[in-house]
């Protein structure tokens, strides 16, 4: 009988101890918490984006300095063939002002 009392006083201990996680809600919308949990990294940047809008903060996005340090030649035939081809990626994702007629402006 001693040995079931004490049994069962240690399990109540351990269920009434707090969790303590310590996760707060910045932490489980960060980009690291985000990929290492199997979300793509396009979707911690639609969080990051989301997040900076909420705040009036800018955001940098790894994608968008993938096209800082390129040669304005090089910008200029790029955003050609974007035009032509709408698929490619631009650097601007989520940023982008959808025009639904092309102009010259979009070269």
């Amino acid at each position: 009988m001693k040995i079931k009392t004490l049994l069962l006083a240690g399990l109540l201990a351990i269920v009434v101890l707090p969790a303590s996680a310590q996760l707060s809600a910045e932490d489980a919308s960060s980009r690291e918490y985000l990929i290492n949990h199997g979300y793509s990294s396009a979707t911690a940047d639609i969080v990051e984006l989301n997040k900076g809008a909420t705040n009036g903060e800018k955001i940098v996005l790894p994608v968008d300095r993938k096209y800082d340090n390129k040669p304005i030649v090089y910008k200029w035939i790029d955003k050609f063939f974007i035009y032509m081809d709408p698929a490619l990626d631009n650097g601007k994702f989520m940023r982008e002002d959808i025009k639904f007629h092309p102009s010259l402006d979009d070269l």
